[in-house]
């Protein structure tokens, strides 16, 4: 007589062991470190170009403003201040070492709420006269983090706004 042996056939089953699901997390967290850097820096990018946007349509309402009601306006900034909407999150104003915010007219006229903020703490940036000038040329540089500074020119004479990168 003869013995009949029981052979065991294994088919593949249509998983992943946990080795695999391993090997395959650890890459993709370490190919999500090795990019980081580069979103970060163009997210840093993307706000700078924010900022300076949302300034250059700041003076033009305000240069359009002054010639539509034939009198001047003032584009000004309270230092030290972070308000919410003003800019995008982290980018600052900065003025370059050549600017000279003392030569500024000044003005205690505000849109704010009469009693919010005291008109003296405010540092005037450009007064836009009713011609559509301004009395100097102004220069202002954006600055934040992961991104290169941007340094904004707004011309007296044309209201001609030029942005342009700075070396870090």
């Amino acid at each position: 007589m003869r013995k009949q042996e029981n052979k065991i056939v294994r088919t593949p089953r249509p998983a992943y062991t946990l080795f695999e699901l391993m090997l395959i997390l650890v890459l993709l967290i370490l190919l999500a470190a090795i990019a980081y850097p580069s979103l970060d820096s163009l997210l840093g990018t993307f706000r700078m170009n924010a900022a300076a946007d949302m300034l250059r349509a700041s003076w033009a309402d305000a240069r359009a403003s002054a010639m539509n009601e034939g009198r001047a306006y003032r584009f000004a900034v309270l230092p030290n201040l972070v308000v919410d909407d003003a800019l995008p999150k982290g980018v600052r104003f900065a003025t370059p070492d050549s600017y000279q915010s003392a030569a500024l007219y000044q003005t205690g006229e505000s849109s704010l709420p009469v009693g919010s903020v005291d008109s003296n703490s405010w540092s005037t940036i450009v007064t836009f006269l009713p011609d559509g000038t301004t009395k100097e040329d102004v220069e202002i540089v954006f600055t934040g983090s992961g991104a290169r500074p941007l340094d904004i020119k707004l011309r007296a004479l044309t209201g001609a706004v030029t942005v342009r990168a700075l070396k870090q």
